[in-house]
């Protein structure tokens, strides 16, 4: 198993992103929590998003309640649809915020008009319009009139973006994409995304198979959020998989803060979750000086030679801070994916340059 080209390919997607994170799978509410709690860490640790904290957080979770609020369930469970999918991403001063969901085609004549009528309305109008809903109690078994592409409108004060892909007579993708710019830097049109590339990038997802894409910088504070959000994915699918799993994907976290180079404060790195062949991969990708490479992959080709025993006895005397030749040298939580997984890893070394390296760790369980 060997993921290096996909992970240091999204890498490269995503070189211009200060954050990026997209999910794909099982929504709640709490995992709604979970995914902004990931995101305002990132705006605490950049003074220039100060003012968007709040709108970005009323935005995301509006953006979760539209998937809530207008999904639905295909009638025929043997078809194989996409999933529905959540995406944050943020280039320069500008944030996107994306939601993909499965529609009735009987609703969508509904939806498109009351976009097409936010669409038309800017400022006060669309304030009239939002008050003359509330006072008339226009409520639908949706969840309102059309209120949350009115706030949406006023949050971003941006027309809002939006298409409807048919798949078959029965169903088709609600695809919707939010604009928010920060007010304290000029505008950057050519790092604008489009819809297209939105509902291309819902297509790469699935056929990647794919729970979770984050890339950012990385700090312990992102493990919780991460973990919660693929702990709620795993066992909304009945997966019996739970502990190893998320052992494994806390010890890869911690190994990509490690070993990532930081700079001006941040490590910035990468982080993938899917599933191949009934089980799941986690993938990292972060830079490495070349002065560290070679350390580090004495200790990788170390642990993929020793027999488990040995393994499970050098492991044991880590922990209990025994003195061996080779405890200075392999890292505890190198050895515990390697116990987890059965040696399921696999890594990777792209030299970029005469310093840094391209280091990619994927593991399978």
């Amino acid at each position: 198993m060997d993921n290096s080209s996909l992970t240091h390919g999204f890498f490269n997607s995503f070189k211009d992103d200060k954050l990026s994170f997209a999910y794909m799978g099982f929504l709640s509410n709490q995992l709604v929590v979970s995914a902004i709690n990931l995101i305002e860490q990132h705006l605490y640790e950049d003074q220039n998003f100060k003012r968007l904290r709040r709108k970005l957080s009323f935005l995301m979770i509006e953006s979760f309640q539209n998937i809530i609020r207008y999904g639905d369930e295909p009638l025929n469970k043997d078809l194989i649809y996409r999933k529905e999918m959540f995406l944050v991403r943020n280039i320069g001063n500008t944030f996107y915020i994306g939601s993909t969901n499965l529609i009735e085609n009987t609703k969508i004549q509904y939806v498109k008009s009351k976009l097409d009528e936010v669409n038309e309305l800017d400022g006060d109008d669309l304030h009239s319009l939002y008050r003359k809903i509330l006072t008339n109690n226009k409520f639908t078994e949706a969840g309102g009139a059309g209120l949350g592409f009115i706030e949406m409108a006023r949050k971003t004060n941006q027309k809002l973006v939006f298409d409807f892909e048919k798949i078959d007579d029965a169903n088709s993708y609600f695809n919707l994409l939010l604009k928010v710019k920060s007010e304290n830097e000029p505008s950057s049109p050519e790092g604008d995304i489009n819809i297209n590339w939105f509902k291309n990038f819902h297509t790469l997802m699935c056929e990647k198979d794919l729970i979770l894409m984050h890339k950012g910088n990385f700090s312990p504070v992102v493990v919780d959020p991460v973990i919660f959000i693929v702990e709620n994915n795993i066992r909304a699918k009945g997966i019996n998989v739970q502990k190893i799993t998320f052992n494994v994907i806390l010890e890869a976290l911690q190994n990509l803060s490690q070993h990532s180079l930081s700079k001006h404060d941040e490590k910035e790195a990468i982080f993938i979750i899917g599933k191949k062949s009934k089980k799941h991969f986690i993938s990292t990708g972060n830079f490495i000086k070349n002065t560290k490479v070679s350390i580090l992959e004495t200790q990788l080709k170390q642990i993929l030679l020793l027999p488990e025993s040995d393994l499970k006895s050098l492991h044991d005397e880590i922990i209990h801070q025994k003195k061996t030749d080779m405890s200075h040298k392999i890292g505890l939580g190198l050895i515990e994916i390697a116990l987890e997984c059965n040696k399921m890893f696999s890594y990777h070394f792209l030299k970029i340059n005469n310093k840094i390296s391209f280091y990619t760790f994927d593991v399978l369980v």
